[in-house]
């Protein structure tokens, strides 16, 4: 027997707004094993991943970063390419 989803009006924990659950979603999302309700409208959850991208990123160290380089390093010349060839030949 099929399962019937109808719309469902639910408050988000973050921002207490109401926000519909479809019954695409709801079906979509079941479809996957996910039985839960969502807790978080749209917003809010987009909001929360970007926060945990952005703190993993701190503890991780990967992410933008700036660096200083000695001027010597930032300057390539002929040799230190490979097989010697300049740079406008090498990007031919």
């Amino acid at each position: 027997m099929e399962e019937k989803f109808i719309d469902k009006i639910l408050i988000c924990t973050d921002c207490k707004e109401e926000f519909v659950f479809t019954a695409s979603a709801q079906e979509y999302f079941a479809g996957r094993g996910f039985m839960d309700d969502p807790r978080r409208c749209k917003s809010c959850y987009l909001e929360l991943k970007r926060a945990k991208r952005h703190s993993e990123r701190e503890l991780t160290g990967r992410g933008h970063f700036e660096t200083e380089l000695p001027e010597a390093e930032l300057s390539l010349t002929s040799d230190d390419l490979p097989n010697g060839n300049s740079r406008e030949e090498s990007d031919l």
